[in-house]
């Protein structure tokens, strides 16, 4: 397992309460990302200083986000999962799997290669395993992919799209399931990766274009790649703690961007300290895979 200390470059000078979701549009040559506590989306186009920003009125968090058919994104928040165009700024009701069942909010999501979407959720005191990742068609069917977890995160897809990634943040792991296109229905749920205490959480994740799997340790101030069969492959130290969401993005796909947090006690944005709710970039060698587009 190689160990990185590498000088990483921050995106921009917004600090995050908790950035999340940094994913880049191929289109618009443009880097997303979020304030989950915001709620509120990011785009910064690629060689420009200007940060454009939008809050969600009327949530409270933005758990996560998909490019979405039509220009338009499509937001997990609160009241469910919603069409937002940036160019109005309007919220259009797309779904709500998860019926408002109290003390849950919607959290990561992504895209299969298949047309679908995976969007779990998250139980505020982080305690009761009523979480659930739900998969989601373009027409707003909804089915339940695997249940029973505090806290759904993730997912990430390999390149082929037959193997579906998880972090079941809570349990400490990384699940891994095979996915097919004829059926919603996930199988053969294996452990593909375990953490210590001491690591973190396994939080974000990502994808490369050799299947190497890249993991947000969360409160362990690391991304770790994995290689396909699941031995560690690289770890790469950031100088916060909070770190929440890997993404490569850029025009050739080859920079790795990391969204982080600031929590009372270990970072705040006020400390000149710490850089925790910046967005980090790194070029590491690999490239990664462009999200796809919700078909709406």
């Amino acid at each position: 397992m190689n160990w990185h200390t590498m000088h990483w470059t921050i995106v921009s000078p917004i600090r995050d309460r908790l950035a999340e979701s940094p994913m880049w549009h191929p289109g618009e040559e443009a880097l997303y990302w979020t304030d989950w506590y915001g709620p509120t989306i990011h785009r910064k186009l690629w060689g420009q200083e200007r940060v454009e920003s939008w809050t969600i009125p009327n949530e409270t968090v933005l758990g996560s986000f998909v490019f979405a058919s039509g220009g338009r994104l499509l937001l997990a928040v609160d009241s469910g999962l919603v069409l937002f165009d940036p160019g109005t700024g309007q919220t259009t009701p797309f779904a709500n799997p998860d019926g408002g069942r109290e003390g849950m909010v919607y959290n990561d999501s992504k895209l299969d290669r298949f047309g679908r979407l995976w969007v779990g959720t998250y139980e505020l005191t982080e305690q009761d395993p009523r979480g659930i990742l739900y998969c989601v068609t373009p027409d707003g069917v909804a089915s339940i992919g695997d249940s029973g977890f505090p806290s759904c995160n993730g997912p990430a897809v390999s390149p082929d799209g037959r193997t579906l990634y998880f972090s079941d943040s809570v349990g400490r792991r990384i699940l891994a399931y095979d996915v097919s296109p004829d059926t919603r229905k996930l199988a053969n749920r294996r452990v593909f990766a375990a953490f210590t205490a001491e690591q973190g959480l396994p939080d974000g994740l990502t994808i490369d274009t050799e299947g190497g799997l890249w993991c947000a340790l969360y409160g362990g101030g690391t991304v770790q790649r994995f290689l396909p069969d699941g031995m560690l492959h690289s770890s790469y130290a950031l100088p916060c703690p909070v770190t929440a969401a890997p993404g490569f993005g850029g025009p050739d796909m080859s920079t790795l961007f990391v969204a982080t947090g600031w929590s009372p006690g270990v970072t705040a944005p006020t400390d000149e300290r710490h850089d925790g709710g910046a967005v980090f970039a790194l070029e590491t060698g690999f490239r990664g895979v462009p999200e796809p587009v919700f078909a709406v």
